[in-house]
């Protein structure tokens, strides 16, 4: 099963996704600054995604999502 391979999280909420994207790019030693400058993007927007703003554009959160090292997976519920 995939979930027992990877360390898989839930998420229901943009809060989720922030505090996940924060914990991962602490975890490495990165700050805000070295995250905008390496994938393009704003210092606010990157914060503002942390903080689990439900309009940021998902475009860019995937980007982001990516470029700190987590994946997003999809699963149906039956």
């Amino acid at each position: 099963m995939l979930a027992a391979k990877l360390n898989v999280t839930p998420v229901r909420d943009t809060f989720e996704i922030g505090s996940i994207l924060r914990k991962k790019r602490k975890s490495q030693g990165l700050t805000l600054e070295q995250v905008a400058q390496h994938c393009g993007l704003s210092i606010r927007f990157i914060s503002e995604v942390e903080r689990g703003k439900p309009t940021a554009e998902f475009g860019k959160v995937l980007f982001l999502l990516n470029a700190v090292g987590v994946d997003l997976y999809v699963s149906t519920r039956d």
